[in-house]
């Protein structure tokens, strides 16, 4: 490739960059104005920084504790989905059984229908059980739609590890449980990272059944950010604080697993 050529390109991802970061750098240069420099008519990027709108809605307003409840619910329906939804892909990639495809498919149905169109029994059955405006309710409605994605993802992963490496394993005294957790899983690492990756930004972005399940005492942040809409105005500080801060869980878990991320990804994308 010629300089002129590689310099051309490296000019494109670097307008794509800004293009990506910029709103998030005015969502981050917003959490720190004062509402006069906010509502200003005419947009600016120098003005005197102020941190009054961090403690306002998280102390004043006590949005810590939805922050918590936004890091369990995301945590435990990851885990959750991983824990059910790969052994599951293993099956699917390991063994044939009458109706295989058919069952599989059955799974990914599960996230072709809109979200609303079960919002609504699971808010009689949750009502029901007495597990309405709880953790637990929003984690079991996350783990649901993210169970098909885990399975669809890993079973990919399975299906790359050659079969060999199993029957090697059981030759040695192995179970088929004890091959799929200690010696399966480690090599399909770099997938489950980014699986995990997915359904934890899943989980964290989602509104509507967080909302419908949990609109008081179990609210994450996604449900907590409507309140600072008041008939009085927006208090567009505070919505960017919370914002920002909702934003960087989801960029440390990323940059943790970002190396797994990256191979999980890209993994059997090249057979040789």
């Amino acid at each position: 490739m010629s300089r002129g050529w590689r310099a051309f390109g490296v000019g494109v991802l670097a307008l794509a960059a800004a293009a990506a970061l910029l709103p998030w750098l005015w969502l981050v240069a917003t959490s720190f104005k004062g509402r006069l420099d906010i509502l200003s008519p005419v947009p600016t990027w120098t003005f005197v920084p102020t941190l009054a709108n961090y403690p306002a809605v998280f102390v004043d307003k006590d949005y810590l504790p939805l922050l918590w409840n936004s890091v369990a619910i995301a945590t435990a329906s990851t885990l959750a989905s991983l824990v059910i939804g790969a052994p599951a892909a293993y099956v699917f990639a390991r063994h044939d059984f009458r109706g295989r495809e058919n069952l599989f498919f059955m799974f990914l149905t599960t996230r072709m229908g809109p979200p609303v169109s079960i919002a609504i029994p699971l808010f009689l059955i949750f009502t029901a059980t007495g597990l309405i405006d709880t953790l637990a309710a929003v984690v079991i409605a996350h783990t649901s739609f993210n169970l098909s994605l885990v399975v669809w993802m890993m079973r990919g992963f399975f299906a790359d590890v050659p079969r060999e490496i199993d029957e090697a394993a059981m030759m040695d005294g192995r179970s088929a449980l004890g091959t799929f957790v200690w010696v399966v899983v480690p090599l399909a690492a770099p997938g489950l990272a980014a699986t995990a990756v997915l359904c934890f930004i899943a989980s964290w972005n989602e509104f509507l059944y967080a909302f419908i399940l949990a609109a008081f005492d179990g609210r994450p942040l996604t449900v907590g950010i409507p309140g600072l809409v008041t008939p009085h105005g927006t208090l567009w500080g505070q919505v960017a604080a919370v914002a920002v801060v909702a934003t960087l869980p989801i960029v440390v878990f990323a940059m943790l697993v970002q190396k797994h991320l990256v191979r999980g990804l890209t993994l059997g994308a090249v057979k040789t």
